[in-house]
């Protein structure tokens, strides 16, 4: 079974891969560029954190900043509806009204600041798992939300170390979350919190 739709117009028809700036007509190959550009874009982020409102927008510039030399549509929202397993995110049409209410939510609450560890955890935890749900961009969806929480932890004066935390992991977690339960994420968010030197 292919893993993309015949419909999907971000799909090479001749490759059945996404269709990419390097030319690559190889999904594993592709996968691979895709990882190690954003790789090197969060690692430079860390560095330089990019600056923003934490709103759709700042996550979009995130998004592009990661995947900027593997896609042309790197930080826009796309013009499908994607699923995942049983998950349908959220309607292509309605990812800018749905986004309004999160993020405007976050500022309420002030980006988190002044949280102790436990309850930053558990804040962001809750907001990983609402941009999960929105999902809005065509691939790059969990390096770009992942990028968007470690930015609202630079804020706060934390750091998160994602990367002793398993894909496979991570896919568990991003289930559960949009099942209405965020602890696993909050978990993993927590046992890898560290304070910013």
């Amino acid at each position: 079974m292919p893993k993309y739709s015949n419909d999907d117009q971000y799909i090479d028809p001749n490759t059945g891969v996404l269709k990419n700036l390097l030319n690559i007509a190889s999904e594993s190959e592709l996968e691979e560029n895709e990882a190690t550009f954003a790789s090197i874009g969060s690692f430079e982020l860390a560095k330089k954190p990019l600056p923003g409102k934490f709103d759709l927008a700042h996550l979009k510039a995130l998004h592009h900043y990661l995947f900027q030399e593997v896609y042309e549509w790197a930080g826009e929202c796309r013009t499908i509806d994607i699923t995942k397993g049983e998950n349908f995110f959220a309607h292509h049409s309605h990812i800018e009204s749905a986004a309004r209410p999160i993020f405007e939510k976050l500022a309420e609450e002030k980006y988190l600041i002044n949280l102790n560890p436990v309850d930053f955890s558990g804040r962001a935890a809750h907001y990983l798992g609402e941009i999960n749900a929105l999902h809005p961009f065509r691939e790059g969806n969990g390096r770009a939300q992942r990028e968007f929480i470690s930015h609202l932890a630079y804020k706060n004066g934390y750091y998160i170390e994602w990367k002793h935390i398993s894909q496979p992991e991570m896919i568990q977690a991003s289930i559960e979350s949009f099942k209405g339960d965020c602890t696993k994420f909050a978990a993993y968010i927590l046992a890898n919190l560290k304070n910013l030197p």
